[in-house]
């Protein structure tokens, strides 16, 4: 019996479907009465509720997001219908759970699979925000992620995703281009366990955006860095994102040891760097979106990119050069902004500390790390001030049991509060130390390497601490400072009072005076305790003068500094109960000011000198809170005026107008989905306007639709027509003060979902079977492999392979002949189609089998 297998090749040419978005979706979104999301109840499985049924309802202030309330329903072994449809199966010993944008699958318990399902809603408006963009179709359909207890358990999870290995072997978490999941499992630290959940599904994010993650490394790893550099406090639910500041897990202190390291490089050695490195990427990202002008250009440069499907380093370049209007002017203050970085914190990013909120702890740890402390970058006699993207995450509440932090006074006071482990009372000890000078080997193995300190001890460094022993003694230990150890024991009434504590809390004061530290200890229902130690000039010198830091050894217990660090200067005190802006600076101007960015780019040399300074306007009232919405007014008020002086710039006032043309896929399932005209209207203005369709030369009649100000319209698009050819062409014609405007935008008319096994199919005829076989190449990338026809039948198997490579958006028919008898078809036979491929970089097998019903039982 002879076996072939034929190849048959088309190649089809077309676009993907990225089209420009600014985000309009509320966080908090109305509960359907008629559909019950047992949220409360995760030891039950539930039918999956909708998106739209479920509420995700997050205080956004700035960079900071606090929950509200987060529905999250427990949904056993019922996959939902994700961006990743098709492409994600069940594991064994896995569950789903879902909230209102995020599918996840894993087998941590319910509450734990609930934590990360809030962080990633708490993550979500910020995905929103730096890319200036969302999945058109995030109502119906969700991001899908996996998470799992160990690297085997998600290693088993992805070869049931169709991977032939797991994430990358130096990787905490990988999202794959194949079926754009975020993979992710849990490192020793927490800090880490957070980090890789949001970083990762900021990729997929990115993914469900358009297609693919076309913009380069630096862009992409850059953001997701960036954004999961963060900051979290268990207590009140509330996560900062993108922080420039953050003591633990820090990517900006590898950026500026990368940026030393390499010598000063521009933003165009950045882009056009090779090899990886995310301390400079998190650099650039930080210093684009830290900008209020240069935010925007990184949404339109992301966007352009999108939608030219490009991952060319080359045309990346170009095409942010093209968008930011004064290179050398953003080159020279890139180099500024990276030399005035002044982080108020010296800590080994890879040791044993962590943070929750402004708390600090050490976690048991496997590292083989010599005790090191949290520095801090000030010192008591210095005049507290405040800087933008200092400290920048939330201060710490105001505790009773501490006196008034102050730096720059005769007589500084600084303060911890300790938070102990109920079961461990009585384990370790912790505290602060003052006068710090580091040693010439400590200085030099910091210096060496940034975020291990290997070789250093911190123990030797000149400094004083003033510890707590074991919830039980004070120890005032200057012996690394000239003076002598002293222990005190503490009162018996504060002992009790932490021994009857469910969350034990001690308060800690050092007042720095001249002759004495005056150390204030308090606890709940207790005498306030002091105790003075002498001092001499020498040590007053020093501990006023020098860095000061907390120290810890043998415990997990919490440490919360209160070191007057100036936080509470802003002359812009946030309120985080209060709904702003996701953006840096709760701008809500921001999708405006994106508008004249989009319209200044398009429009090149004619760009009108009002729009220029409109744009300009709002991005200094950004930065000035007080009178935003003000100058926002001022420049809505001035449209009319702004759209006559572009008259005749049709593609210009296409972006000012804000009238947002996209043409999607919506539903609430793969074979729900349709295309749709997506019309959303981001001006003030209502808005009548004509849409209609052309397909290989027909065109639909016009459909008018009235869009009032700040609300979408949808209008689906003929399916006898997109059946007539490969692209739909949309044409939106409308008035925006006075002025008449043409969008039109073109699209594939069938969906395409990359690299996939789309059909397989068998028939039988005159002594042959043939078996049907189309697959469809990745959106990007080098892809090859083989493809086994497996045909089983009367007990036995015959198979034919074949080598192929594929290209992107490209259609391989493959059809192979075997010969055989009806009557060997007649009980149990079956074929199937497996492929193995190299798909752009990720090993992946697909597989299909269907039964064969000869026509005579087809009944």
């Amino acid at each position: 019996m002879k076996f072939k297998l034929s190849l048959l090749s088309t190649l089809v040419l077309l676009g993907a479907c990225a089209q420009t978005s600014t985000p309009s979706t509320s966080q908090s979104t109305a509960v359907n009465n008629s559909v019950a999301v047992m949220q409360q109840d995760l030891t039950r499985v539930q039918a999956i509720p909708a998106p739209t049924d479920m509420v995700a309802d997050v205080v956004t202030n700035a960079r900071v997001s606090t929950v509200n309330h987060i529905d999250v329903a427990y949904v056993g072994k019922q996959i939902p219908f994700t961006f990743s449809d098709g492409k994600v199966d069940n594991t064994e010993g896995f569950d789903w759970y879902v909230s209102k944008h995020f599918a996840l699958k894993t087998d941590y318990p319910a509450e734990r699979a609930k934590f990360f399902l809030e962080l990633l809603e708490l993550s979500y408006p910020y995905y929103v925000e730096y890319f200036g963009m969302e999945p058109a179709n995030i109502d119906q359909q969700r991001i899908a992620s996996t998470y799992a207890t160990s690297n085997d358990k998600l290693r088993t999870a992805m070869f049931d995703d169709g991977f032939n290995r797991g994430i990358h072997h130096t990787a905490g978490g990988e999202a794959m281009y194949y079926n754009w999941v975020g993979y992710s499992f849990p490192t020793e630290r927490p800090q880490h366990q957070r980090y890789i959940a949001i970083h990762e599904t900021m990729h997929s994010y990115q993914m469900a955006l358009g297609n693919y993650p076309w913009t380069p490394s630096w862009h992409g790893e850059g953001l997701g860095d960036s954004a999961a550099n963060h900051n979290f406090n268990s207590k009140k639910k509330q996560l900062t994102v993108f922080g420039h500041d953050v003591p633990i897990f820090d990517m900006m202190s590898w950026g500026l040891a990368s940026y030393k390291k390499y010598q000063q490089p521009t933003i165009v050695d950045i882009h056009n760097r090779k090899r990886f490195d995310r301390g400079l990427n998190v650099l650039f990202t930080q210093f684009m979106y830290n900008n209020p002008e240069y935010s925007q250009y990184m949404k339109v440069y992301h966007q352009e990119i999108m939608r030219l499907q490009t991952d060319s380093r080359a045309k990346s370049l170009e095409v942010l050069q093209a968008v930011v209007p004064d290179w050398a002017e953003l080159e020279r203050n890139f180099a500024a902004w990276v030399a005035d970085i002044d982080e108020t914190h010296v800590v080994a990013s890879r040791g044993q500390w962590e943070m929750d909120g402004n708390m600090f702890y050490k976690r048991k740890s496997n590292y083989d790390y010599a005790p090191q402390r949290v520095g801090f970058t000030m010192t008591p006699a210095e005049q507290p001030s405040y800087r933008p993207f200092m400290i920048d995450f939330p201060s710490p509440d105001a505790s009773d049991l501490l006196l008034p932090a102050k730096r720059g006074v005769e007589q500084p006071t600084l303060a911890y509060l300790l938070t102990y482990k109920k079961a461990s009372l009585a384990q370790g000890k912790l505290g602060m130390s003052l006068g710090v000078k580091s040693t010439q080997e400590n200085s030099q193995a910091k210096a060496k390497d940034y975020r291990g300190w290997k070789g250093a001890n911190t123990d030797l460094d000149e400094q004083l601490r003033i510890e707590v022993s074991a919830a039980s003694s004070l120890i005032i230990d200057a012996r690394n400072l000239n003076g002598e150890k002293r222990v005190v024991d503490l009162p018996s009434d504060i002992s009790a009072s932490l021994a009857k504590q469910a969350e034990p809390e001690l308060g800690v004061s050092i007042t720095i005076t001249k002759q004495q530290l005056v150390i204030t200890v308090k606890a709940d229902d207790a005498k306030t305790f002091v105790v003075k130690e002498p001092i001499s000039p020498e040590q007053y010198d020093a501990l006023v003068n020098r860095n000061f830091g907390l120290v810890s050894s043998d415990n997990q217990h919490g440490i919360t500094p209160y070191i007057d660090d100036g936080r509470d200067l802003n002359p812009n005190k946030a309120d985080y109960s209060q709904q702003t802006a996701a953006n840096a600076w709760g701008f809500k101007g921001d999708k405006l000011a994106q508008r004249f960015a989009r319209a200044n780019w398009k429009a090149g040399k004619q760009t009108p000198q009002s729009w220029r300074d409109a744009f300009n306007r709002l991005n200094k009232a950004a930065l000035s809170p007080k009178t935003a919405d003000s100058e926002i007014k001022a420049v809505v008020a001035s449209m009319a005026k702004l759209a006559a002086d572009g008259a005749k710039l049709n593609n210009a006032l296409v972006e000012l107008s804000g009238v947002q043309l996209q043409v999607d896929w919506l539903g609430a399932s793969t074979k729900a989905l349709k295309q749709y005209a997506i019309i959303t209207n981001h001006s003030q203005e209502d808005v009548q306007a004509k849409v209609s369709f052309t397909v290989a030369g027909t065109q639909s009649a016009e459909t008018s639709v009235a869009i009032k100000a700040g609300e979408k319209q949808t209008v689906l698009v003929p399916e006898s027509l997109l059946a007539k050819g490969k692209m739909v062409s949309t044409r939106l014609n409308y008035q925006w003060h006075k002025q008449a405007i043409t969008q039109q935008i073109e699209q594939k008319t069938k969906k395409y979902n990359g690299y996939q096994l789309a059909s397989i199919d068998g028939s039988y005829q005159d002594d042959n079977f043939t078996v049907n076989a189309m697959l469809h190449g990745p959106f990007a990338g080098k892809t090859q492999g083989e493809i086994t026809i497996d045909l089983y039948h009367s007990g036995k198997k015959e198979s034919a392979s074949e080598k192929f490579s594929i290209k992107p958006y490209q259609e391989l028919a493959f059809n192979h002949k075997f010969n055989v008898t009806e009557k060997e078809l007649e009980h149990d036979a079956w074929y199937e189609v497996s492929v193995v491929a190299e798909v752009d970089g990720e090993p992946v097998l697909v597989r299909k089998r269907l039964p064969y019903v000869p026509a005579k039982f087809n009944r």
